[in-house]
């Protein structure tokens, strides 16, 4: 295990290394705490929403976005996703993001999301979200919908949405480096609502936060990394033993979800760090069929073998939520519309 992944596990189980980094954790969370509190960012021409994290690593925030997108645009807007673009080199910022874009250009998060949308949505990728924004105007679309972003103050959104999964939704309580936390625990006043997972659900105080709203990540089926047109069921899990492999934050969870639709997965598997860029060595060597993330996909599409896979998955969210977001919006929505 490297020292990242030894790391990251003890911001969940505790242990001597996270321990030993307190002081800089406490570091981390007074200076965003500072920044919070003096940055005050600029609001755009349209309104933005930001899906975000307030701790580092994979809560299902991917797949929100994506249904996200998809409900504002049956609900009448135009809908463009804007990305920082973490590992991404297009050949100018902004970048509107290709389905057909190699995972190097627009990035592994970015890259997906243009593939799930439909022609009616866009992606942008900058690491200036309001150059990002500014591009999706001069395009015709008419919201901002923001990958990531909580922490980016010199934008304002006009409504800022955290998501918070599994059962231990803090980690450990602390902040980077010491636990997984990019500000401290008060950071979720500023949030207009939380998005969250049962699991979540159960470890947060009902009074203590603003709105909650559910959400469930439902698997779908495999698709073929080598030809995203070939699919099969869950089913087909179960009966075969299989090679896991992935590039994500949180692992165990791939693992674990693999494991509840039956399948027998192989106790030796393959773990790189969150956005690993894969190289067909990495694979090469592996037995199959092998499994792995939508994520980890789109960057081992052009060297993946036919019997390896991707589980893909979407996100649902509760009833009550899209109600209460179009009553959100709804100034915007008799400004603009």
């Amino acid at each position: 295990m490297s020292f990242r992944q030894t790391l990251e596990q003890q911001w969940q189980e505790g242990g001597w290394l996270a321990t030993s980094l307190r002081p800089l954790g406490g570091l981390t969370g007074a200076v965003a705490t500072w920044r919070r509190r003096h940055i005050h960012g600029r609001e755009a021409d349209i309104p933005t929403v930001v899906v975000g994290n307030l701790s580092v690593g994979g809560s299902g925030k991917t797949p929100l976005v994506a249904a996200l997108a998809q409900v504002l645009q049956q609900a009448g807007w135009q809908v463009a996703i804007i990305s920082r673009g973490y590992g991404a080199h297009p050949p100018h910022w902004p970048y509107r993001v290709q389905a057909h874009d190699s995972p190097e250009r627009a990035g592994d998060e970015p890259l997906l999301l243009a593939q799930l949308q439909h022609q009616t949505q866009a992606v942008y990728i900058c690491p200036d979200r309001h150059q990002a924004i500014a591009a999706a105007v001069a395009d015709g679309f008419d919201l901002a919908l923001l990958d990531d972003g909580f922490q980016h103050l010199a934008l304002h959104p006009s409504l800022r949405l955290l998501v918070m999964s599994g059962e231990q939704p803090f980690g450990n309580g602390y902040c980077l480096p010491a636990g997984p936390l990019r500000e401290p625990r008060v950071a979720l006043a500023a949030a207009d609502a939380l998005l969250v997972d049962a699991a979540a659900a159960s470890a947060l105080a009902q009074t203590e936060s603003p709105p909650q709203f559910g959400f469930q990540v439902r698997p779908q089926d495999l698709q073929a990394v080598a030809d995203p047109q070939l699919t099969r069921s869950l089913d087909s899990l179960t009966g075969e033993h299989w090679t896991v492999v992935t590039g994500i934050a949180r692992p165990q969870r791939f693992v674990d979800t693999l494991a509840t639709l039956g399948a027998d997965v192989d106790a030796d598997a393959r773990f790189f760090p969150d956005h690993h860029v894969f190289t067909r060595v990495d694979l090469e060597a592996l037995s199959r069929p092998l499994v792995m993330t939508e994520k980890d996909a789109v960057k081992c599409r052009k060297f993946a073998q036919p019997d390896d896979w991707a589980l893909r998955i979407s996100a649902e969210l509760a009833p009550d939520f899209m109600p209460w977001l179009e009553r959100a919006l709804s100034n915007w929505r008799n400004h603009e519309h």
